[in-house]
């Protein structure tokens, strides 16, 4: 037997005694999970209570900080009040083996690491957004899109640009209803665009771009679900759902997860632009070396036309992990009530303006039309008039008659009928403001001729005030000198019966 054992602590490069405990352990449940090495909590520890106290006490005094130290000098610190008290210190993996024992994941993330999505990540996430019929909840969200676009500008040149991309996505059937592509950073005007689209049958619009291909996902939702950005909390797009009876529902801070719907459906779009040229890729890593803008070529509007077929393309495929099709989802979950309307004008930005003898101006632009004319006469006890526009087509807004509460589109006064978006207008007049300015150095030249001029010439106050009592002694009349000048001849006597009365002249 002592032969045995001394042969397998030789070969297992273990000690007699480890072999002999071993055997004892294994005879006891004669099973080979016994020989596993014994649990760590079991282990007693070799460390002073004094020890472990100082430790903790020092991580949470130096480490436990939004700073986020680092570890090694706090350890140092630790070890120096150990030898001061007269304790062996600890070694640097012992204190950071003490760290998970003493702090919990949530304090660590609420006291250490100031971003909160560190404390939402270690927290469940109870909740998921449902919808039993097609627009009874429709959540609206927006992405830059991951490609860039080219514009040819008349005569100056060629504009590069990333846009921004809005979609509105129906809960029940996944289906996407209505997007908007702007130039802008998100705001109220893009989410009133991409609701309007959402909202109005989508035939004029698609045929308007050669689209042959039919989405008939619109009508009016029942409740919206949005973020708690300021752009869902304007006056524009709240009152636009107040007159269709649409309620408004913020998701609370840290439930993205609600979001789940929209989110994973302009990741798909997104997915779908990377594969055009001119793509930009989720971040600059995934780029690399791809000269997003040398290789870019697909102007505004087709990258629109793209971004609908890939919509529309969506709509019409399977979802590989529920295994339904949108837009049969869509016909088998649409109630019959729900009909198609026009919404575009009431989601439209406005604006209020007091009406002139040309007319209507906004954006430094003149907007008049005949029936406009009855009112120009009644102006000053008119109040200011709604007006709203569309910044995709400036060319005429919509005004409503104060008669009769209808909205009527106005053209330009100018009689330029071109279509032209407000972006257009903005960069135009943006350019041409810069072009014309006058140079800083040439404006502030002319400025010091004129002071150079006026100091050349100053004269003192006194001097002033002696001028001024010498000019008005010359132009003042003397009391002597109608003596020395001919009689003037009498004023005719406008009443003959009273006899005229002549004053002798006195001298003095």
């Amino acid at each position: 037997m002592r032969e045995a054992v001394v042969r397998a602590a030789s070969e297992l490069r273990l000690s007699t005694r480890q072999v002999y405990n071993y055997l004892a352990r294994y005879r006891e449940e004669r099973r080979v999970s016994s020989l596993l090495p014994r649990t760590s909590g079991t282990r007693k520890s070799r460390i002073s209570l004094a020890v472990e106290s100082i430790i903790a006490m020092t991580l949470r005094e130096m480490w436990l900080r939004p700073e986020q130290p680092d570890l090694a000098p706090i350890v140092e610190e630790i070890r120096a009040r150990c030898a001061q008290e007269g304790h062996t210190p600890p070694a640097y993996v012992t204190v950071a083996r003490r760290i998970p024992i003493l702090f919990t994941p949530e304090e660590i993330a609420r006291r250490r690491l100031s971003d909160s999505k560190h404390l939402h990540r270690l927290k469940a996430r109870p909740g998921y957004i449902r919808a039993d019929h097609a627009l009874d909840v429709v959540q609206i969200d927006h992405t830059p899109a991951d490609i860039q676009f080219v514009e040819v500008i008349d005569d100056y040149g060629i504009f590069v640009g990333r846009p921004y991309l809005t979609i509105a996505a129906d809960v029940a059937t996944s289906a996407i209803t209505g997007f908007c592509l702007t130039l802008e950073r998100p705001s109220r005007l893009s989410v009133a665009l991409c609701l309007a689209q959402a909202m109005c049958c989508k035939t004029a619009w698609l045929a308007e771009r050669s689209i042959d291909h039919a989405w008939p996902m619109h009508g009016r939702p029942r409740q919206i679900v949005v973020d708690s950005a300021k752009e869902f909390q304007s006056s524009t797009f709240s009152r636009g759902c107040a007159d269709y009876g649409i309620s408004i529902r913020m998701r609370n801070k840290g439930t993205v997860h609600r979001g789940g719907v929209v989110e994973r459906l302009l990741g798909k779009v997104n997915t779908a632009l990377r594969a055009l040229p001119g793509k930009t890729g989720r971040s600059i890593a995934d780029r690399g070396d791809y000269a997003s803008e040398e290789r870019a070529r697909l102007s505004f509007a087709d990258l629109e036309r793209c971004i609908a077929l890939a919509i529309i393309d969506h709509n019409l495929s399977q979802n590989a992990r529920k295994l339904t099709v949108p837009a049969i989802e869509w016909e088998n979950r649409l109630q019959p009530k729900d009909r198609p309307i026009d919404a575009l004008l009431n989601f439209l930005p406005r604006k209020t303006r007091k009406i002139s003898p040309q007319g209507i101006s906004l954006f430094a632009i003149d907007y008049f039309e005949p029936w406009l004319g009855p009112l120009v006469a009644r102006r000053d006890r008119l109040e200011p008039l709604d007006v709203c526009y569309d910044p995709r087509d400036i060319s005429h807004v919509y005004v409503k008659d104060p008669d009769t509460q209808a909205w009527q589109p106005v053209r330009r006064r100018d009689g330029l009928a071109e279509p032209i978006t407000l972006w257009q207008h903005q960069a135009d007049r943006q350019r041409r403001r810069e072009i014309q300015r006058r140079p800083v150095q040439e404006a502030a030249a002319i400025r010091r001729e004129i002071a150079a001029t006026v100091t050349a010439t100053k004269t003192s106050k006194s001097r002033l005030k002696e001028m001024t009592r010498a000019r008005h002694a010359t132009e003042a009349k003397k009391p002597y000198a109608d003596l020395a000048a001919p009689a003037a001849p009498a004023r005719a006597n406008l009443n003959p019966d009273r006899p005229r009365r002549v004053f002798p002249v006195e001298d003095w």
